[in-house]
């Protein structure tokens, strides 16, 4: 399918229009102000992306009431990733017109060295000529002087441009790593996102084949998180959203990758990890998010708390990655049927 702009070229007034509705609709169904949402909601009434809109419609009609889960993925699907892969490709493209302009400062200096190697050639020959008169002389070395000169600033020059190449590298390096980290970060919870996962999931099985070494993942989800968004609207599910991904931060160590998996369904590689150490560290999570009362700040009102069931499974050298995942769901799954709140293992 192919991915439409994030934004509609209007006239003022209609954009103006488009976006003082989208956001008095956002409000109205209390639905998270973020830029991503901002999003959705102003190219759904700008028609400006005919599949969203039929596809929100859809949502609209079983109720009114939309998840930040599925703002999220509505966002993903239609703007998320194409805007990641065009910030990458303009910055990529930038930098190599840099560098281009860089070989050609070099090249251009190669070839004023080289004339100033013919000039020296030429005056070389007139002087070791048997007579030459005065007048000569001097515009001889009136040429001399002049390519020295020339040179000299040409250098001097290159040395400028060259610095100023080197600033905006530099700086588009920067950019260029920044659009990396923004593709693969989830915008709420500030983790990994679903395709950062997917990167690390084939990374992280290749080298337990290589290395023959330990592997395991944690697949968790949010107990009765459509409470959450039901009792007290979205935005209290969106800070639950954000709770999970920070305790998961504080979790995870530094070869871990962890990620928002999908809606209110997170996961955690860990390399070098077996089975057993696995367990232990994924019931300290669920005990340490699970001993925490939330409440609203201002006005007092307790949310309850916050669990999560998660299903562990260890990655076997001689199957493909997705059957590694399908373990950990399956666990996942009986941890839930059999009363959520709880770890259990592949097998258990």
């Amino acid at each position: 399918m192919a991915q439409a702009p994030i934004f509609m070229i209007e006239d003022v007034d209609t954009a103006t229009q488009h976006a003082a509705t989208a956001i008095a609709e956002m409000a109205m169904r209390d639905i998270s102000p973020t830029p991503g949402n901002f999003c959705v909601w102003y190219n759904y009434l700008a028609g400006a992306t005919p599949e969203l809109k039929k596809e929100l419609e859809a949502l609209l009609g079983q109720g009114g009431v939309i998840s930040s889960s599925q703002m999220q993925a509505l966002f993903d699907k239609y703007f998320g990733e194409k805007t990641g892969e065009e910030a990458i490709q303009e910055t990529g493209d930038e930098l190599q017109i840099t560098l281009l302009d860089v070989i050609k400062q070099v090249t251009q200096a190669g070839l004023d060295a080289r004339e100033f190697g013919k000039t020296l050639n030429q005056a070389s020959g007139s002087l070791g000529a048997d007579r030459i008169d005065p007048a000569a002389m001097r515009g001889l070395v009136g040429e001399l002087i002049a390519a020295t000169k020339l040179i000299g600033q040409r250098n001097q020059a290159l040395e400028a441009q060259l610095q100023a190449s080197s600033s905006k590298i530099s700086g588009l390096q920067s950019r260029l790593e920044e659009a990396r980290r923004d593709a693969l970060t989830d915008g709420l919870t500030g983790i990994g996102n679903r395709k950062s996962f997917d990167l690390a999931l084939q990374l992280r099985t290749q080298q337990a084949r290589i290395q023959n070494g330990d592997l395991a993942l944690m697949l968790m989800d949010i107990d009765h998180f459509k409470n959450f968004n039901d009792q007290f609207g979205h935005r209290v599910g969106d800070q639950v959203l954000k709770i999970v991904g920070s305790k998961l931060k504080q979790a995870m160590k530094s070869i871990d990758t962890a990620a928002r998996y999908g809606g209110e369904e997170f996961a955690m590689l860990m390399p070098q990890t077996r089975l057993k150490q696995a367990l232990e560290r994924a019931d300290s999570l669920r005990v340490n998010l699970g001993s925490h009362y939330l409440k609203n700040r201002a006005t007092g009102q307790s949310y309850g708390t916050v669990t999560i069931s998660i299903g562990v499974a260890r990655y076997r050298s001689d199957e493909p990655p997705e059957n590694f995942v399908n373990r950990a769901d399956q666990a996942l799954y009986r941890a839930k049927k059999e009363g959520r709140n709880r770890v259990m293992a592949e097998g258990d």
